[in-house]
């Protein structure tokens, strides 16, 4: 292999692995070698939204170095605003004060911080909206879709695999898939529920807003004394062309007063007022309304039942009540009694099925 090759191969296997071990610190809420901001505390450095990158090697030491850290809230990623001889002092550009103003925090020790956010001619390097595409991956990202891959990737062999009781005798000459009605209905039938969970999934999500806890509350639109509260009103829309029921929950620093537990009807929008209780530590917070919506097509009152043992097990429901439907069907229709299907199959190579028939 020539040199150029080598160094191909190995930029290949680095990026791979960074994209690897990355994905999988999304998922265990755990940053690497990438990350992205969930505020606008480092506006307009690092914008709310932003993906950013991490040198897992350099743990930052002077003032003025962006650095991911953990503190007691979760990870936070903001600059050195001065160093001590216990660790740090640091402070979101955006904040208007430092994260430790009040003993609110402590100083952040060297062994906390995982890594320096990577700079290119002075600022950091970031893709902007990158983070906001992956919060909503990660929103929706359950056990479902593995069971949904499963369920697909199952009914795909049961498709390829035909009539058993028909050997050919010569592989190479065969030219047709043969298929009893009843298996690709079943196919056909597990495709369907899986792509009506993947929908419902899918309309899950969460209402985000901003507010900052400052001495110097009341003079901007957001800013809000330590420890009082205020009111907050969200807005959410189905934009289904059938009702949902929905169900919303909020965090401890916030509480719904107007209902958690409703219906939209198709094409409709419901106001959701919060009350907010501001932290006494001054820093820009962001406060989540985590949603789960299911179609109208069961009782209600079912729905929220089951939802209140878990946000997946009306999927099951869902899931059973499509099958009853689907075999109800096959038995009206006396699928069962159908004649082979024959699928016909042209042999070309493996260059021809990409490009076409010229090859």
């Amino acid at each position: 292999m020539s040199l150029k090759g080598v160094l191909g191969a190995v930029a290949t296997v680095l990026l791979l692995s960074i994209l690897l071990v990355s994905a999988g610190g999304f998922l265990i809420g755990r940053p690497v070698f990438m990350s992205y901001t969930y505020s606008e505390s480092m506006t307009p450095a690092i914008n709310k939204g932003d993906l950013f990158f991490i040198n897992p090697l350099s743990k930052g030491g002077k003032t003025g170095d962006i650095i991911v850290f953990h503190r007691r809230d979760g990870w936070t990623v903001h600059r050195i605003f001065a160093v001590t001889d216990g660790g740090y002092i640091t402070k979101g550009d955006n904040n208007v004060a430092t994260d430790q103003q009040n003993g609110e925090n402590p100083i952040v020790e060297r062994s906390d911080v995982i890594g320096k956010v990577v700079e290119l001619a002075g600022s950091p390097l970031v893709i902007r909206g990158g983070g906001a595409f992956i919060e909503s991956f990660r929103a929706r990202l359950s056990n479902v879709y593995a069971v949904i891959v499963f369920l697909v990737v199952g009914s795909f062999l049961t498709f390829l695999g035909g009539d058993k009781r028909r050997p050919v005798k010569r592989a190479r000459r065969r030219r047709y898939i043969r298929v009893r009605a009843k298996t690709l209905y079943a196919a056909l039938s597990v495709l369907i529920i899986a792509g009506f969970l993947f929908v419902t999934v899918a309309s899950w999500g969460v209402l985000t807003f901003t507010y900052s806890s400052t001495l110097a509350g009341g003079q901007r639109e957001g800013w809000h004394l330590p420890g009082s509260t205020f009111e907050r009103n969200l807005s959410l829309r189905n934009g289904a062309v059938y009702p949902f029921h929905y169900f919303i929950e909020t965090g401890e620093r916030a509480e719904i007063l107007n209902g958690n537990v409703f219906d939209i009807p198709g094409r409709g929008t419901r106001r959701v007022l919060l009350r907010v209780f501001v932290p006494k530590e001054t820093r820009v917070y962001r406060g989540e309304v985590r949603v789960h919506a299911y179609p109208a097509i069961l009782p209600g009152g079912v729905v929220a039942l089951s939802y209140r043992a878990s946000p997946y097990l009306p999927l099951v429901l869902y899931a059973l009540e499509l099958a009853a439907v689907l075999l109800a069907f096959y038995r009206l229709a006396a699928i069962g009694s159908g004649e082979l299907i024959r699928i016909r199959i042209r042999r070309r190579g493996i260059l021809g099925r990409i490009i076409g028939d010229g090859w």
